[in-house]
């Protein structure tokens, strides 16, 4: 089986999972009431939840060209900027395509080669990881019980309330399945390092020790952190601030806030195509755990998904334009470079 074949494969399965996961949001939406949401909803905190969406995508193209630097290399801003946009964009086509887009796109414009950019696009991978750790760290201090909970529901964990050994006899079936696990991987432990998946993770972990290095070495340090704090700060207002547009939601505190972003985010690192079905199922499960009714869940996650994803597209249209541009002039420039 080819590479291609393979390729269209996935796209197909991603795609499935997305329209199953899109059903079970959606399968007892009442859409004349998701129709009245959206006229009734304030959509002065949607547009405000689409420019921090930009912001973010602004400050991490500022925040690229500093892990640049050390290599020596100091692409134009705003190239490295739309070159983001279009990463996001291809993400919504193709889940995972937009690392290679993003670096194909300022190669073209700034003749930095597309393997030293794509060192730093795993980097700034390695940093999101290490954040939404933290995040996740902090959203389980402040909101364990609500997150057992979403957990419990997304896998449909469900115990018989009248039993309470059932529930009892799940913790010591998934201790015993853990321990045996632990003790297998010890007796096998050499078998297992030979095989893809423990190399991956091997490599994955070398990756954040290289990754946690080079940030060391960084020219502007203080930039780097502020730039990273001010992301995701982005991310979160982008999905809190938009619990005020509508009625159903806007007394949800800060914390409940963080919550539903975590859920949100869970949404978005299951490869569907720009997180269509997968968004909309998480954010109204973490908003069930809220108490909120699945239906305004569902009008709440279709709004904030919605007013991101005309960002991305508007975004990922004009970094196409503009880059585009920037590519003739270069070309007229210099016609025998190869693009």
């Amino acid at each position: 089986m080819n590479a291609r074949v393979k390729d269209i494969l996935k796209y197909i399965i991603f795609l499935g999972i997305g329209a199953g996961l899109f059903y079970l949001a959606f399968r007892n939406t009442e859409f004349e009431k998701l129709a009245r949401d959206f006229r009734r909803a304030d959509y002065t905190y949607i547009l405000l939840s689409i420019i921090m969406g930009y912001l973010a995508f602004v400050s991490r193209g500022m925040r690229w060209v500093l892990l640049l630097e050390p290599l020596g290399k100091k692409p134009k801003t705003w190239h490295a900027i739309h070159a983001v946009s279009v990463g996001y964009f291809a993400n919504f086509l193709v889940p995972r395509a937009g690392e290679l887009a993003r670096c194909t796109a300022l190669h073209q414009t700034d003749d930095i080669p597309v393997n030293r950019l794509f060192g730093t696009v795993i980097l700034e991978r390695v940093i999101d990881f290490i954040m939404l750790l933290g995040l996740l760290l902090l959203t389980f201090i402040l909101e364990f019980e609500n997150l057992q909970k979403l957990f419990d529901t997304a896998f449909a964990v469900e115990t018989d309330t009248t039993n309470d050994s059932t529930g009892l006899y799940i913790k010591i079936a998934i201790a015993v399945a853990g321990v045996t696990g632990i003790v297998l991987l010890y007796l096998l432990r050499e078998k297992f390092m030979h095989l893809p998946v423990y190399q991956k993770v091997r490599d994955f972990w070398q990756g954040i020790k290289e990754g946690l290095k080079s940030i060391s070495q960084l020219k502007s340090k203080t930039p780097f952190i502020l730039h990273t704090i001010f992301i995701w700060l982005m991310y979160y207002l982008m999905v809190y601030i938009c619990v005020f547009s509508l009625d159903a939601t806007k007394d949800l505190s800060p914390s409940s806030g963080l919550f539903v972003m975590i859920a949100a985010g869970f949404g978005m690192v299951v490869p569907t195509p720009g997180g269509i079905g997968s968004y909309h199922y998480l954010v109204m499960l973490g908003l069930g755990v809220l108490g909120v009714a699945s239906d305004d869940g569902v009008s709440f996650a279709t709004l904030v998904h919605t007013g991101q994803l005309v960002m991305t597209i508007i975004a990922g249209l004009l970094a196409f334009t503009v880059l585009s541009r920037a590519r003739a002039r270069k070309k007229k420039a210099n016609p025998k470079t190869e693009e």
